[in-house]
């Protein structure tokens, strides 16, 4: 394998603290009461539509969905890039990528005017060779565009790379994109969650157990 392409949220930064963080401020102007953070985390890979979910039962059906979504937004924008941390043995990695010349890029749902500046003031994650943004293709994960995207701007065939994500959806776009597919099990699974169903390459425990697949 020549490069390694990562999912955002739950793979290389733990965003959880924030978004569940936004979505309880937001259950606090409902007088709701905030639901605990191991209830909410595994939902922070799902974006706004999974944190609704949890948090208020509610999906794209309901007539207050939308402007639900924008009060989230709202709250989640002035916190987004409070003190996130990356999942525990991403630096490990990422500078053993960079020392060894592996290309490495990012490829997220999550949309640019969140992604850019998580990443760009990350002293860790700013060297990477690409970021693509949910809203920068024209369909996002489970479809394979933006993974083929990220392919073309690396140079490098999608055979010779890795897609590392924790949800069913970045295994389907990484199958689909003809990558070498691989879940992170330490990251935001829901519980219940069996990744062996995900029809998946490889399966890891720890961001370390990465470089195994990796050439010398």
């Amino acid at each position: 394998m020549k490069a390694v392409l990562f999912d955002l949220d739950g793979t290389l930064i733990d965003s959880a603290p924030q978004l569940v963080g936004a979505l309880n401020q937001l259950r606090q102007q409902y007088n709701l009461p905030p639901i605990p953070f191991l209830v909410g985390r595994p939902f922070a890979s799902h974006g706004a539509a999974g944190l609704l979910k949890a948090g208020f039962d509610m999906d794209k059906n309901d007539p207050a969905y939308d402007s639900r979504v924008q009060e989230f937004l709202d709250i989640y924008k002035e916190v987004f890039n409070h003190n996130v941390q990356c999942m525990e043995g991403i630096e490990e990695l990422i500078n053993t990528l960079n020392l060894r010349e592996i290309s490495w890029g990012i490829v997220t749902n999550k949309a640019k005017k969140f992604a850019q500046p998580l990443v760009s003031s990350h002293p860790l994650l700013s060297s990477t060779e690409c970021l693509i943004a949910g809203d920068e293709v024209g369909v996002p994960k489970p479809s394979p565009e933006g993974l083929l995207k990220a392919s073309q701007l690396l140079s490098i065939q999608p055979s010779d790379i890795i897609y590392l994500g924790d949800d069913r959806r970045d295994v389907m776009a990484a199958n689909d994109a003809g990558m070498v597919s691989i879940v992170a099990r330490y990251g935001y699974l829901e519980a219940g969650d069996d990744a062996n169903t995900w029809n998946a390459q490889h399966i890891i425990d720890k961001p370390s157990d990465l470089l195994s697949y990796l050439s010398p």
